[in-house]
């Protein structure tokens, strides 16, 4: 089964590590660790340490998408990051379409075994090119975000902006 450390220690990295930052137009507001002012309003963002977002990341991400029951840390390192960057009902939707079950945002039972029974590598492309599409999807949609494309594709593939 699938590494928690490994996995959160990789998103971390994405997510730009302790650095405190407040990008204008990112719907995040403040965040450190990948953890924003937004999604926890009640927490002081700037104080936050490592250990409380890696706790963060296991209870409301790793947890949520079943990281624990994928067989692939690849996959699993996959969805769990894209779930913490696209929000978990949607990356658990885009994995739900690259395997062909039902759509809902929730990682049951036939959504978890499709994931395992999926080739690790054509699932991590097939989830890759369905990331592509939701960025560009959002860009689309709000030109204002196209400032942040480029970061978007190179985490989707896995590759440092």
């Amino acid at each position: 089964m699938a590494d928690f450390s490994s996995a959160v220690t990789n998103t971390i990295a994405n997510e730009g590590g302790a650095r405190y930052t407040e990008i204008p137009g990112d719907a995040g507001g403040a965040t450190k660790f990948g953890i924003s002012k937004r999604a926890y309003p009640q927490l002081d963002i700037r104080m936050l340490s490592e250990d409380q977002a890696r706790e963060i990341y296991r209870r409301d991400y790793w947890n949520a998408v079943k990281g624990d029951d994928i067989v692939s840390q690849a996959v699993a390192e996959n969805l769990f990051d894209s779930a913490v960057n696209l929000g978990v009902g949607r990356a658990v939707r885009l994995a739900q379409l690259t395997v062909g079950v039902a759509q809902d945002g929730v990682p049951g039972t036939d959504t978890i075994t499709a994931i395992n029974q999926a080739p690790p590598d054509r699932f991590v492309a097939d989830f890759t090119l369905a990331k592509i599409a939701r960025y560009v999807g959002i860009c689309n949609k709000d030109r204002s975000q196209s400032k942040f494309l480029l970061g978007w594709l190179n985490r989707a593939m896995g590759t440092q902006a």
